[in-house]
Order: C-alpha cells, then sequence, then structure tokens
C-alpha cells in the first residue's frame, strides 16, 4: 500500500469521526415547578451541563433552549436541590424540584446595605467606554468629525441592543411589572428612570437573565418603599 492511499485513509478516518460526532441541535422546552405545591417557579436557571449557556426560567416556570441530545441540563435555584436531566429522548414536560433543606447556625443579622454584585465587574470596560468618547480635535476636518460620530453612534447601538430589545421594543416585562406591582405608566417609568440611572455602568454588559433579575428585584425594593 503507497504512502499517499495511507494518507488518504487517515484522512478519511478523520472525516468519518468528525462526522460522526456532529451535533444536532432541537429547541428544549419545559416547565418548572416546586415539587410539593407544583406552583411553577420563576427564575430557575436552566443551564446546559460543562457550558455557559442557559436560560432563567419566566413567571409561569416556562423554559426554551438549544440544545443537542446528547447535552444534560442542570436545574438549580437557591433552596432547591439541584437537578439534572439528559436530553436522550426528551419531551417537553414538568421538572418538579425540591427544596433543600438545611439546618443553618444561629446568626445576629445586622441591618446593612447588600453589597453589589456587580460593583466594579466593568470598570475596565467603562474606562475604555469613556476614552472612546473623548472630544474630537477641533483641527479634524468636518467629514473625519462627522465620520467618528457615525463610528462612535453604531458602537453604541450595538452596546445597548439587548438592552433595547428587552426593555423598549417588547412589552412584556412593562406589562408584567405593572401588573404585579400595581403600577401606571408613569410610575412605571419613573422607577425605570431610577433604575438606568443606578445601573448605567453595569446594565448594557449583562445577560438578559441577569439583567431582569436585577430589574425584577429593584422594581420589588421601589415598591416596599412605595408601600
Amino acid at each position: 500500500m503507497s504512502a499517499n492511499t495511507v494518507t488518504r485513509l487517515i484522512v478519511l478516518a478523520q472525516l468519518l469521526t468528525v462526522a460522526g460526532y456532529a451535533q444536532t441541535f432541537e429547541t428544549i422546552k419545559g416547565i418548572v415547578a416546586d415539587s410539593a405545591t407544583h406552583r411553577p417557579i420563576q427564575f430557575v436557571n436552566v443551564v446546559i451541563k460543562n457550558t455557559n449557556r442557559g436560560v432563567a426560567t419566566d413567571e409561569k416556570g416556562y423554559f426554551a433552549l438549544q440544545a443537542s441530545p446528547t447535552d444534560t441540563l442542570l436545574f438549580s435555584y437557591v433552596g432547591y436541590k439541584t437537578l439534572e436531566f439528559s436530553l436522550v429522548d426528551w419531551e417537553p414536560s414538568v421538572i418538579l424540584m425540591p427544596e433543600q433543606i438545611r439546618m443553618l447556625n444561629p446568626v445576629i443579622v445586622k441591618d446593612a446595605p447588600l453589597a453589589d454584585p456587580y460593583e466594579h465587574l466593568f470598570d475596565e470596560e467603562n474606562i475604555r467606554l469613556k476614552n472612546s468618547q473623548k472630544t474630537i480635535p477641533f483641527y479634524y476636518p468636518r467629514d473625519k468629525k462627522e465620520k467618528i460620530k457615525i463610528e462612535r453612534a453604531k458602537k453604541e447601538a450595538v452596546r445597548v441592543k439587548h438592552y433595547v430589545d428587552l426593555m423598549v421594543k417588547d412589552d412584556k416585562v412593562k406589562n408584567y411589572l405593572m401588573k404585579k406591582h400595581k403600577l401606571n405608566e408613569d410610575e412605571y417609568y419613573a422607577i425605570l428612570t431610577r433604575f438606568n440611572e443606578k445601573n448605567y455602568a453595569i446594565m448594557y454588559y449583562l445577560t438578559d437573565s441577569e439583567l431582569l433579575s436585577l430589574l425584577y428585584r429593584f422594581y420589588e425594593a421601589e415598591s416596599d418603599v412605595g408601600d
């Protein structure tokens, strides 16, 4: 057998191996509920094992994500046992999560503000953003100034896109928060303005689930103050 023939056989074997491991993705759907009450659980983290890909359940406990039949899903939520489910022969179903009962030692609770989990996390990104928005030198030609402004506007549109898609173009979040906290539109936007002012340095860098979690907690706290 010639060397060329051996080489061709090795390459063919490698191609067949890659083809055998090629993944096909499909939409995985389901609902997560409490195992005792069967009530849907909101904000459960549904993650594909050994990856950073995942979603959070909505207010009805519903989730949907793209995954391969060879993947495994991890379901986790504070106060509940973490569950694993293989996606082999997966069918849309209800995932019942049992509570995680823990015996805790006595602690002394002091009144102190909660630490911001995102504090200083995006400092480098914000420094780069600030540097990129420096005043354009006055001696630049007009066409060069316009080109710089257009390029900055494009980059800003990309940076805030997911926030705009989630909070502006889609009314689901607004309608949910207005109904939950009995707000009119003026009250809703007043709280949203305060949220934006407080979280401007981080909110455009968060994932949708992180942004929603932060937003919901903010509205909860603001509504409690209003009560």
